[in-house]
């Protein structure tokens, strides 16, 4: 399905009120439903030379570049939440029309989780939630809830699954127009992503998430984090890892080079911390992340961003910056001469070492329309740091890794909801 299709439901939704439907009856209980719609248009001068991607999937693209790309980014989602006539219990189910690592426009759902809220205090979840990780897990897809156009690359491009099957409890506590909120969340997910050898396949099991949150009337603060066994399938970096792994007993360092793309699983872990402030006229947003991991398959990464804006009227002007990089060690290496197959082995081991340091400085501004619509508009000039850098493209050509001049991105987008 093409995203023009989506611009049409915008244009068809964008006149109703924007108003949830409700439908309630005593024996059924009540059901509510709520949507949202994001069209986003992307424009990066890089050339032809790579695809530029910033956050929800990593899409690996149709080996070509779009002029104006409107497809990447832009979504429309339906939320239903289903109260029945039994206490404390909510079923929501969220789908989602949306591009995907294929490249192919296509729904699937994102949430589906039967919820028990014994008290005020306590909510339990448990079936397909939001991955419980960073600030904006609740509303990511939410175009509406955010001033930039997309989420904040440094930290959401690393993070391509945005849901997890298990199971979630959260506690919270008011006093005196403040709040302390704890999340725990336990549970299992997978999903495709753009690799630099094609698309992967990557298996996330015993995922183990909790965060804390303190806030006020315009003020939040959020630290979290989650821990999980990883599994990545690729089958060039299998193959690279079998005929190093045979030369290990021989050459050590083909047993170093083996272990950065193993074929089972592996921990990964991640720790999030942000701050949040809307005291009208003034707001501003800021997070850091660092993920931990010793192989090549997922890669060890910190970056952070910060967004601040001034509301004047319907209009929102805004400014950001961010930073990301790689922590793991991208060194190459080579195996000594002589090694059967060792100069092959080690050109495509050092063909992977791709990194992804970038910096980025940008400004926009957003328009807020009556009836629950907004448009915003934003400009990014984005700098590789390293020789051996992508920053966040994909289907890079030769010669665009490591590019010294400054990439220009350009985006538009509309968000409605209701």
């Amino acid at each position: 399905m093409q995203p023009y299709a989506l611009l049409f439901a915008c244009c068809i939704a964008c006149p109703v009120t924007a108003q949830a439907v409700e439908v309630s009856s005593e024996t059924a209980g009540e059901l509510r439903l709520n949507g949202f719609a994001t069209l986003v248009a992307t424009r990066a001068d890089s050339g032809g030379a790579a695809d530029y991607r910033s956050a929800n999937y990593l899409s690996a693209g149709s080996d070509r570049t779009r002029e104006w790309d409107f497809q990447n980014d832009s979504i429309l989602g339906l939320q239903a939440l289903w109260s029945p006539p039994v206490s404390g219990v909510t079923v929501v189910a969220q789908g989602v029309l949306a591009n995907d690592t294929h490249d192919d426009f296509k729904p699937r759902m994102d949430w589906l989780f039967v919820g028990w809220q014994p008290s005020d205090a306590v909510k339990v979840r448990a079936g397909r939630t939001p991955f419980p990780a960073m600030m904006d897990s609740e509303v990511r897809w939410l175009g509406h809830a955010r001033l930039t156009t997309t989420p904040q690359p440094e930290t959401y491009f690393h993070l391509p699954m945005t849901s997890l099957d298990g199971a979630s409890l959260r506690w919270r506590h008011d006093i005196e127009g403040r709040y302390l909120q704890l999340r725990a969340g336990f549970g299992q997910t997978d999903f495709d992503t753009a690799s630099r050898t094609g698309v992967s396949s990557v298996d996330l099991r015993r995922v183990t998430a909790g965060s804390v949150e303190l806030g006020g009337e315009v003020w939040r603060a959020y630290l979290g984090g989650f821990r999980t066994q990883a599994r990545v399938h690729s089958a060039p970096l299998a193959s690279l890892h079998n005929a190093l792994a045979a030369l290990a007993p021989s050459q050590p360092v083909a047993g170093e080079m083996a272990a950065a793309y193993p074929t089972d699983w592996f921990p990964v872990s991640q720790v999030s911390l942000g701050f949040e402030y809307l005291g009208a006229p003034w707001s501003f947003k800021t997070e850091a992340v660092r993920r931990s991991s010793d192989t090549l398959l997922i890669y060890a990464v910190r970056g952070w961003y910060a967004v601040g804006g001034y509301t004047i009227g319907a209009f929102t002007p805004f400014v950001t910056a961010g930073r990301q990089w790689q922590n793991s060690d991208l060194s190459p290496k080579q195996l000594p001469t002589g090694t059967p197959g060792g100069a092959a082995l080690s050109a495509f081991y050092n063909a992977t070492l791709i990194g992804l340091a970038q910096r980025r400085i940008g400004a926009g501004v957003r328009y807020d329309l009556p009836g629950g619509a907004a448009l915003k508009l934003q400009y990014d000039r984005l700098k590789l740091d390293e020789a051996n850098s992508r920053g966040m493209f994909v289907n890079p050509q030769p010669g665009f890794i490591g590019r010294t001049d400054p990439i220009n991105v350009l985006s538009l987008a509309l968000d409605y909801q209701f």
